[in-house]
């Protein structure tokens, strides 16, 4: 369990095995992702740098939800289909994950934007934690490379595949009621039974 408290902060990127400020250099490597992956790949103008980054931090702030397009549009000062375009830039930088409703899929509104791994959480707004939210962030992380994750019909649910039915949840809450047809991804941990497992097991998948 504590080595899977480590990766949660610090664990994503194999520079934490470097003798240096781990926070320090995400932030950096976080900058160059916008200045060089984002800004010159997509071969947009040095102008709007500003503007991509405030909308990355925004949607940082908000945690994983269903992102509000017309308040970002303000918010930034540009169009709608800028904020979509910009957000889609984001994910291709792998700086974000966004996540549908199973059948769906770009340009439509996501069901969910999240960041891509929990250390970008710590490093851009560490006050404002959320134990669940750090937890989904990692079991979306976890599937994305080799999985097509789905917005479920509840909060901590999610379809993967189009068809597997999980749930991310806290195996010290009392109160979930067990269903057959959903695998229980389960945190605070470590071993599982039947169809509830540790979610520290998803880390194994790549």
């Amino acid at each position: 369990m504590k080595f899977f408290k480590d990766y949660i902060h610090h664990g994503f990127y194999p520079f934490f095995l470097e003798h240096r400020n781990f926070s320090e250099n995400l932030l950096k490597t976080m900058n160059m992702m916008t200045e060089v992956d984002i800004l010159l790949i997509k071969q947009i103008e040095l102008k709007y740098l500003t503007k991509i980054k405030k909308l990355f931090y925004l949607l940082a702030l908000d945690g994983p939800k269903a992102p509000n397009i017309s308040n970002l549009a303000k918010d930034i000062n540009t169009s709608r289909a800028t904020v979509m375009n910009y957000i889609k830039n984001l994910a291709d930088a792998r700086l974000i994950n966004i996540v549908y409703p199973v059948g769906q899929q770009y340009p439509k509104k996501p069901a969910k934007v999240m960041l891509q791994n929990s250390n970008l959480i710590y490093a851009i707004y560490p006050i404002q934690l959320n134990q669940q939210q750090l937890m989904e962030t990692f079991f979306v992380n976890a599937l994305w490379e080799d999985c097509k994750v789905s917005q479920g019909n509840k909060d901590g649910n999610y379809i993967v595949n189009n068809n597997k039915k999980f749930k991310v949840c806290d195996a010290e809450n009392a109160k979930i009621r067990i269903s057959s047809d959903t695998t229980y991804v389960r945190y605070n941990t470590e071993v599982g039974k039947g169809n509830c497992i540790p979610l520290w097991l998803m880390g194994f998948l790549y």
